[in-house]
This record gives C-alpha cells, sequence and structure tokens, in this order.
C-alpha cells in the first residue's frame, strides 16, 4: 500500500515538474531527482502519528535547498542517468533514419520514459537508505539527550540527598558532593554507535570509529562541498588498484549536527571511490558461486578491507543552555552556531588540499556560483574531448576545476553585468566563435600566434581544436 501512493506520489511529481517553466534543469540532474524524491518521502511520512524525529526530517526534506545535500550514492544514480541519456541521443542522431528528431520518434519517446521511470527508482531507492540513516542517527541523539537528562536529573536528586545530610555529617556530605559532581562531568560512554560502528576514541572535540564505505555512501555530503564529480572517483578507483597493498590510507571526517545528523565534510569522491571498489567486490563474491575464477589482481581487490574505513565525527561547540526549551531566539542562534562550526572546519581541512577559493565557504555569492558551475558544466558535457582531470593540462584542453576558477577570477559576471544563469554560457559562446575567426582566418596553422605565457600554439593542439569546434584551451585571453 506504502508502495503504491509512492508510486502516485512519483506520477505527480513528475508532471508538477515538468510543468514548471522555472525548472530548466535536465531529467537526470541532481537537482531535479532530488526534488521528485524529496517530494515522495516527505509526503509519505505519517501526517497523524508523526513523532518529533520524523516531522523534523519531514521539514528538512522539504526545504528548497534539500537537493544541495544528497549521498554519494544519489550522485552516482545521477551520473549514470546521464551517462545514460547521452548514449541514447547520441545512438539516435547516429541512426540514419531519425534524422536527429527525436520529439517524432514514439520508440525513443517510450524508451526515454522507460529509462527515466528506473533512474527515478534507483534514486528512490539511494534516497530512502539515506532517509533511514538520518532517521537512525537522530533517534539515537534523542536517545543520548534522554540519557543525559535523566542522568541529570539523578544528579539534582543525588544533590538534594547530600545537601540534607550535610547538617548530620558535612565530612560526608562534601565528599558524596565531589562525588556526584564527578560523576556529573563523566560523559555517558557509547563504545558502539548504531550507525558508524564500533568507536574507538573520543576527543573533547571528536570521535574516532571504524565505519564500512557502504554506510558512508548513504550519508549526506555537506551542502557547501564542491559538486560531486563521477569521473573523478572513477579515475581514482581504477588507480587505487594498483596501490592495494596500502588499504584505504587517510580519513573521512564527519560532522555531526546537535540533532544528529550526520554529513560528509570531507572525502566524498574517496567514498565514491570505495562505493565503486565495494561494486566489484560484490560481483567477485557473486562469480565465485556461480564458479568463475578470479585472477591474481582481483584476489587482491577482494580482500580489501572496505568494512573499517577511518572516520573522524566533529560536533558542535555547545552553547549555555536556557531556561526555556521553546525559545526559537536560541534555536536560530544555536542552529546558526552550528552552521559556522561546520564552515570552520571545513576550511581548515581543505586550507591544504588543492580546493578551489570559488569552492571556500562565503567567498562567492550562491548567484555567481550557480551561474559559474552551470557554464562551466555546459561545455564540459558538450565538447567531453577537450576536457582533462588533470589541473596541469596542456593546450587545447581544459580542467574543469581550473576553468571555473578562472571565470571566478575574472570577475565576467560583474564585469558584464550578467543576471540569468544562461547569459555567462552564451558570452563564453561568443568567445568561442571570436577564437575560431582568428585562427581559420587563413585557412592554415598558424603558428606564429603566441598566448599570454610566450607560448606558441602547436600544430596538433590546433588541429584538434579545429576538429572539436572548441577554442577556449588554447589560451587564456578571452
Amino acid at each position: 500500500q506504502q508502495q503504491q501512493q509512492q508510486q502516485g506520489i512519483i506520477n505527480n511529481s513528475n508532471s508538477n515538474i515538468n510543468s514548471n517553466s522555472d525548472n530548466d534543469e535536465p531529467w537526470w540532474s541532481l537537482s531535479s531527482l532530488h526534488q521528485k524524491i524529496a517530494t515522495i518521502i516527505a509526503t509519505s511520512l505519517p501526517e497523524e502519528s508523526l513523532s518529533a524525529v520524523h516531522k523534523s526530517l519531514s521539514e528538512k526534506l522539504s526545504d528548497v535547498e534539500s537537493h544541495k545535500s544528497v549521498s554519494i550514492s544519489e550522485a552516482i544514480v545521477s551520473a549514470r542517468a546521464r551517462e545514460a541519456h547521452q548514449s541514447s541521443q547520441s545512438s539516435l542522431s547516429n541512426h540514419p533514419t531519425n534524422n536527429n528528431d527525436s520529439s517524432n520518434n514514439p520508440h525513443f519517446i517510450e524508451r526515454q520514459k522507460e529509462l527515466e521511470k528506473e533512474m527515478e527508482q534507483r534514486a528512490l531507492e539511494k534516497a530512502q537508505e539515506r532517509m533511514q540513516l538520518e532517521l537512525q542517527a537522530m533517534k539515537e541523539q534523542w536517545k543520548r539527550k534522554e540519557e543525559e537528562r535523566i542522568q541529570k536529573e539523578q544528579n539534582e536528586h543525588e544533590r538534594e540527598l547530600a545537601f540534607e545530610r550535610w547538617e548530620i555529617n558535612a565530612a560526608k556530605e562534601r565528599q558524596t558532593e565531589e562525588s556526584a559532581d564527578a560523576h556529573q562531568q563523566t560523559p555517558p560512554h557509547h563504545g558502539h554507535h548504531p550507525i558508524l560502528g564500533p568507536q574507538i576514541a573520543q576527543l573533547p572535540y571528536k570521535r574516532i570509529h571504524l565505519t564500512p564505505a557502504t554506510t558512508l555512501a548513504s550519508l549526506p555530503v555537506y551542502e557547501k562541498q564542491r559538486a560531486y564529480r563521477h569521473d573523478r572517483a572513477q579515475v581514482m578507483a581504477k588507480d587505487k588498484k594498483k596501490t592495494l597493498w596500502m588499504g584505504v590510507p587517510g580519513v573521512i571526517s564527519l560532522m555531526e549536527d546537535d540533532d544528529g545528523r550526520l554529513s560528509i565534510l570531507d572525502g566524498q569522491h574517496r567514498v565514491g571511490m570505495m562505493s565503486l571498489l565495494e561494486e566489484e567486490q560484490r560481483k567477485m563474491r557473486e562469480n565465485l558461486e556461480s564458479g568463475i575464477a578470479n585472477n591474481s589482481t582481483n584476489e587482491e581487490l577482494a580482500n580489501l578491507d572496505l568494512n573499517n574505513i577511518l572516520v573522524e565525527v566533529f560536533f558542535p561547540r555547545q552553547s549555555p543552555s536556557s531556561t526555556n526549551d521553546n525559545d526559537s531566539i536560541l534555536a536560530s542562534t544555536q542552529k546558526q552556531s552550528e552552521q559556522n562550526d561546520k564552515a570552520t572546519i571545513f576550511t581548515e581541512i581543505n586550507k591544504a588540499e588543492p580546493i578551489k577559493l570559488l569552492d571556500l565557504p562565503g567567498v562567492a555569492t550562491k548567484r555567481t556560483r550557480d551561474m559559474i558551475d552551470r557554464a562551466a558544466s555546459h561545455f564540459h558535457d558538450s565538447f567531453p574531448a577537450m576536457f582533462s582531470h588533470s589541473q596541469k593540462c596542456r593546450a587545447p584542453h581544459l580542467n574543469l576545476d581550473n576553468l571555473r576558477e578562472a571565470l571566478f577570477a575574472s570577475e565576467v559576471i560583474a564585469r558584464e553585468k550578467m543576471e540569468r544563469k544562461g547569459e555567462l554560457v552564451r558570452w563564453m559562446e561568443r568567445m568561442n566563435e571570436g577564437l575560431r575567426e582568428r585562427y581559420n582566418a587563413e585557412k592554415k596553422i598558424v603558428e606564429d600566434d603566441e598566448l599570454e605565457n610566450g607560448k606558441r600554439v602547436g600544430e596538433t593542439a590546433l588541429r584538434k581544436a579545429r576538429k572539436h569546434d572548441f577554442y577556449l584551451g588554447l589560451e587564456s585571453t578571452w
């Protein structure tokens, strides 16, 4: 019955989102998929029996920015949906009878609907996995707070008894009071977290756990993190197979909010890499069950321990308690303090990492970042052969993160007074047309044209730029 209700919500959410003229995101994007899935999950929670935990999660899912915080598993579903969509478009354009008119092809339309339905169902499954983890985390936090409340009441009661005995035996009362104070200051010990697994250390500012990679893949990512790049995780997984002997070095950094919700602060692409390796391990186990032997490399991968990943969990600083638990001003202040702590930890972790200035919290406005992300992703998806994973790539290639940073540093959005997301895309298209005219003016390779750094445009680079009709990587003067 719940599945039927969810299927009905899927159909309604499809019609509502498709009819929204302001939503120009493709159907396979994280934003589009998550808006549908958040609607399904939030509306499927029973109104009549909503506990405080369920109500809190429902409100967070209904927030307009909820799609900014998704799990790695959901991001992988979106990436694979995009790959399937591009493959379908490429297959249609290469068919001689289609004439590139997909709108009049019933077979293509039906296949597209089936693809969207399949991907939405996968996204729903992954989002439900994340929701269950978040609910479990929030319930655990509520349980902790209840234990702390009971412990506090017990301590207060012990102090009252100690005060009554003070008149009889002052020395005994002092000893009892010191014991009660020491007991109150000792935090409750939790040797095993229901989601993160065994706790191996407790510090004043963080906890250390050993957590399965599959659990980490279902946790949401900090909303101000850089965008998850599935192709980067694929490259990391491929490279990791060369160094399986060292296991998984480093630590995954998480943040635990006051309500118990967990999010990935640092390490999202390593989590994506581990998720892909875990998929291969699962296929290898299936092969063994079928009697198919694995080679030596596969055996080394099979022995890679992905069930004990080192995780550090930060938690926000505690604010002074209030006599009124329903004080909305205090709650708002506490929430802002949590966000500030999260941004501070994220910034400090990534200061030594090759993160771009654009991706640091508070540096760029949301509108500027959205415009740059859309423009850079547009050209990255339109000209995949002209983009390189390396930030030290050579002409005529561009690196996605370097392009984003260069657009931000040039202040072109403010200089050209751009207001809409599509304006930066159109401006870059005009720049590409200008470079095309310049390099093709005499219909020959212009070896005398020099870049601003003194390097000449090579014959091979110019030939590839002409082949793909993409010239923005030849120089940065534009």
